[in-house]
């Protein structure tokens, strides 16, 4: 027991006062071990030993046993037990109220107690400490594991930054450590922001259940001083896998110290502390549903989305074209104009790549390496090899139906593009594709099922033979070129069999 003020020791004193500095003091202002203390009658030097609360007495005031007079504990003479030396007289005191000890020392045996042994360090903290230094407590620790976990990833960013483009200027140095420190305050601020919430709501529901010892601050003492097993979020790269379990470790730690900080049962305790978290993870865990099942529902209409916007790419390239009164001989002339790249060839959903693309015997995987003179030869030599009588032909997921159809004058209605994605493909399936894209003369883009192809094509293919022109193929079965084709017309449905009666036997003629 020394003096709070000059650090003197006071034992043995009949007088309230410090002999060293003159500040008053009372017993009742120390805590002590149980039974490590001997009060001492100030009248007839009776022993009474503290076995209650803090070491102290209990009751406090009572007549004494042996000389009949009242007797305070304030007004009696202190001394350690016999066998006891002054520093076991000590009680167990929260680590980081210690300040005898080292911060390091604090500040990990902190969060080695809150995380270990919650209850007994709740009840090694003083009310009377208030919920200050625990507040600061959890807030300065995650900051500083959020800081140091994340070191790693700051340094490397920071000799990125160092070495790339010759090095960076001061500039470049202040924004880098200004991002550092941006981070450590937004932690703060969420820290202390998620602690007042979980403190307010907590204490209000432990109000409402019954009685308790100590105020909102006695709560906020056995939230933020466990806050320990939290930390684990800071983990890089394992964070987000770790931080679920370190919630519900921080909760049940923060139930056992809420416990035996307010005297109140542990299930009270539990219910009041895991509202609030509960309620957190069921909106995450609801908002994580409801964002899957709207990025399933996106996913399942990227392709109307998308799709369409794939063959509409050729829209103005093929209207410049026949502004200029001829269609590309080839789709491949349309990469020497740079009026689509070669991406634009396959369909964003499909299983078809730029290799699997040719002109000539050459894939567009290679196309923008090579010369402008290579590149031309490639196209040439592919118009060369088409058939004049070509009424269609394919580069990648599409396939050119323009063929024969006048630039000048395109009667409406008819297919200029048709997106079929290319079987040949790896893994590739027609019925992969949910719908069918064709652009149409009119600059229009239509859309039907793939399993409608054929009724889509004979339908198309009519058309085109009242203007003259030769049938298409399926599109799906273009490979290099197509070949004029003849449509396949939907055969007429088979009438039902009328069954054949036997004929009924010939009377006998007359003779």
């Amino acid at each position: 027991m020394n003096c709070k003020h000059c650090d003197y020791p006071l034992w043995n004193l009949r007088s309230r006062q410090c002999p060293e500095c003159g500040v008053s003091f009372r017993p009742s202002e120390f805590r002590f071990a149980k039974n490590a203390v001997r009060y001492a009658c100030p009248h007839c030097s009776q022993d009474y030993y503290g076995t209650g609360t803090n070491g102290h007495l209990e009751p406090r005031s009572f007549p004494c046993v042996s000389c009949g007079d009242r007797i305070d504990m304030d007004e009696m003479v202190l001394l350690p037990t016999e066998g006891v030396s002054e520093r076991q007289t000590h009680a167990d005191i929260n680590p980081w109220l210690d300040t005898s000890r080292r911060f390091s020392s604090r500040w990990f045996g902190t969060l080695y107690r809150g995380a270990c042994t919650p209850s007994w360090l709740l009840r090694s903290t003083p009310v009377e400490s208030g919920p200050a230094k625990a507040w600061g407590f959890a807030v300065l620790s995650f900051v500083l594991v959020g800081l140091v976990m994340l070191s790693p990833i700051f340094l490397f960013l920071l000799v990125t930054t160092l070495t790339g483009n010759g090095g960076v200027g001061g500039g470049g140095m202040t924004g880098f450590f200004s991002s550092f420190l941006m981070f450590g305050l937004v932690t703060a601020l969420v820290s202390v922001v998620g602690l007042g919430l979980w403190v307010l709501t907590t204490h209000a529901l432990l109000k409402l259940s019954g009685p308790t010892e100590g105020g909102l601050g006695r709560t906020a003492q056995a939230i933020c001083y466990t806050c320990a097993p939290q930390m684990c979020v800071f983990v890089p790269c394992f964070g987000v896998y770790l931080g679920w379990i370190g919630t519900i470790w921080w909760v049940v730690v923060a139930g056992i110290a809420l416990a035996a900080a307010q005297k109140v049962s542990g299930l009270r305790a539990v219910i009041a502390i895991a509202v609030l978290p509960l309620i957190c993870g069921v909106l995450v865990v609801g908002g994580g549903v409801l964002a899957y099942l709207s990025i399933a529902r996106t996913m399942a209409t990227l392709g109307q989305t998308f799709n369409p916007e794939s063959v509409s790419v050729f829209q103005q390239p093929l209207r410049d074209a026949a502004e200029a009164g001829a269609w590309p001989a080839h789709a491949g002339e349309l990469l020497l104009d740079g009026s689509v790249m070669i991406y634009d060839f396959t369909s964003p959903f499909s299983l078809t790549l730029p290799v699997d693309c040719v002109i000539d015997t050459t894939s567009l995987e290679v196309w923008e390496s090579l010369p402008p003179e290579a590149q031309q030869g490639m196209v040439a030599r592919a118009v060369a090899a088409m058939p004049p009588e070509t009424v269609a032909h394919r580069l990648g997921d599409f396939v050119f139906t323009y063929h024969g159809i006048d630039p000048a004058d395109p009667p409406p209605d008819l297919w200029l593009v048709v997106e079929a994605w290319d079987p040949a493909a790896t893994g590739q399936s027609q019925w992969g594709q949910t719908e069918v894209h064709v652009l149409t003369t009119q600059g229009v883009v239509e859309s039907f099922d793939p399993a409608m192809i054929g009724v889509e094509l004979h339908t198309q293919n009519v058309l085109r033979a009242s203007h003259g022109l030769e049938p298409l193929p399926d599109p799906f079965s273009v490979r290099l070129f197509g070949q004029p084709a003849i449509p396949v017309l939907p055969e007429a449905p088979m009438l039902p069999a009328t069954p054949v009666l036997p004929e009924a036997p010939m009377p006998p003629e007359d003779p």
